[in-house]
């Protein structure tokens, strides 16, 4: 489908400096065996954020065609060929998961990052109470419609539900993966009573639905609280829409028309994506930053750096006051402080707008510890430019045969001050909210507890007593489904690596 050329030794001391590339000799005795493998090692070879630390990724180590194809043939399967390329820095501390990750079908992967997939419209968490092996889950919160109506909200579910077993069978550590790896299933629901989880008689039947699509702006509301006007709105995807930007445009003129001096940003379910719609956020929020104002500065590999340096791209994005694209005036607040309510789940593009508003306004986070996740990541096609789309009319589309494709990371997000968040964000105040099962009030209820602290902050006045930790851990949380699209999608730009040939030639 395409022809990579890789550069012998003598190649490789020219590459350094400009455009040459070798043309691939003819003297290739070892077949390649799979044509995935030689897309991924090319790919992480050009991208890679950890290229040059990384052994197997060395033109040094692998000179000749023959050398790589070797190298190459010992893998079977193109995807243990990825995941042994990684960097030992390139895993979430918090899951043990590799940041990044390689993709079976790229058309799902497309979709996930629109907010759509397979899905039975709410989110969940697994505790397991110390020293046993039960095993309870607690509905985090449902969707209540999306583009068709949640199976979960049809079915009457809400936030705060407890679930004890699955099809009749008591969950535990040993079976839980398997009874809620179907599509379709009966959640059996129990109740806390003094502190206790027991079953009851109760039942949820749900059917995992194709194609849903949850908007990102799940609750967006002002509350009157002792006469502040306070503006609180659960954000849980950066979606790269012009639809989704034009309402959450709409939701801060909202804010704006209703006199809201203070804001709560929730983004404890959020895991990450767009640099754009971080972008529109933190512009929307600090309605002081100038199209000058620095929001978050990005680095790259050598190879990267010096092709965009060699066409003068600028490594920073900056507040903006329109939609891009668009004429459209952004709806910005001036506000001198927000509260961010965070979690486990707070991830990537969630992160960087808590880095990238920090240096100018006064931030209070309440939750839990972040993910700690600083890096930005891009699809690989199997493709001459790596993309879908052709850069001319002679270059061909992505390869046929498959629908593989690569996100690894290839940047690392600092904000004004080169400050970076690789360890994660701690909170001011933690609050953990599996503590208050016995009455998990909803999301955007003023005696929610996150929100509760918030406001207590805000208005001067105690809102709730703060629960002890009741003793159960997590053991897992659907957000996890979810983790494939807890990173920063660069959108900038980044052909001119290929256009370069600094890498290859074709």
């Amino acid at each position: 489908m395409k022809v990579k050329v890789f550069k012998k030794m003598t190649c490789l001391m020219l590459m350094v400096a400009l455009a040459f590339g070798c043309k691939k000799d003819d003297g290739i005795s070892v077949p390649l065996q799979n044509e995935v493998n030689e897309f991924v090692w090319f790919a992480m070879n050009d991208y890679y954020y950890w290229v040059d630390e990384v052994n197997d990724l060395s033109i040094e180590k692998y000179p000749t065609y023959n050398a790589l194809y070797t190298f190459l043939n010992t893998y079977r399967q193109p995807d243990d060929l990825f995941y042994d390329l990684l960097h030992p820095d390139d895993l979430n501390q918090s899951s043990g998961r590799p940041f990044s990750w390689f993709v079976d079908d790229y058309e799902e992967l497309e979709a996930s990052f629109q907010g759509t997939s397979k899905s039975f419209g709410f989110q969940y968490r697994l505790l397991n109470p110390s020293g046993t092996n039960q095993v309870y889950g607690y509905v985090k919160y449902v969707v209540p419609t999306g583009n068709q109506v949640s199976p979960a909200f049809e079915a009457g579910l809400t936030r705060g539900d407890i679930f004890v077993g699955i099809n009749g069978q008591d969950l535990t550590i040993d079976n839980y993966q398997s009874l809620l790896s179907k599509d379709q299933y009966t959640l059996n629901l129990g109740a806390v009573v003094d502190g206790s989880v027991t079953a009851t008689d109760e039942s949820v039947s749900l059917t995992a639905v194709e194609n849903f699509s949850e908007n990102p702006i799940l609750i967006s509301k002002t509350l009157d609280v002792e006469g502040v006007k306070v503006g609180y709105l659960m954000y849980n995807q950066f979606v790269n829409n012009a639809t989704y930007h034009t309402q959450l445009n709409q939701k801060f003129g909202d804010f704006k028309s209703n006199g809201v001096t203070e804001l709560v940003l929730d983004l404890r379910y959020n895991p990450g994506g767009s640099v754009t719609t971080a972008q529109i956020l933190g512009s929307l929020i600090y309605g002081a930053g100038t199209t000058t104002t620095v929001f978050t500065t990005s680095r790259y590999n050598d190879n990267i750096e010096a092709a965009l340096a060699s066409v003068g791209s600028d490594p920073n994005d900056y507040f903006i006051n329109k939609i891009p694209d668009t004429s459209t005036e952004l709806n910005r607040l001036s506000v001198s402080r927000v509260f961010i309510l965070t979690s486990g789940n707070t991830a990537s593009a969630s992160e960087l707008i808590i880095s990238g508003l920090d240096p100018y306004l006064d931030l209070t986070l309440i939750g839990t510890k972040t993910v700690g996740k600083n890096l930005g990541s891009v699809t690989l096609y199997d493709s001459p430019n790596y993309g879908k789309t052709p850069t001319d009319s002679q270059v061909n589309h992505t390869n046929p045969n498959h629908k593989n494709a690569i996100q690894p990371i290839v940047a690392r997000f600092t904000n004004i001050n080169d400050i970076d968040y690789v360890t994660g964000f701690q909170p001011d105040f933690v609050i953990d909210e599996k503590d208050y099962l016995e009455n998990l009030s909803p999301l955007g209820d003023i005696n929610e507890p996150l929100l509760a602290q918030a406001l207590e902050i805000i208005t001067g006045t105690a809102r709730s007593v703060r629960k002890p930790d009741n003793g159960m851990r997590v053991i897992y949380d659907s957000n996890l489904e979810k983790e494939q699209i807890n990173t920063i999608l660069l959108d900038k730009d980044l052909s001119v690596v290929f256009n370069s040939n600094l890498l290859r030639t074709q």
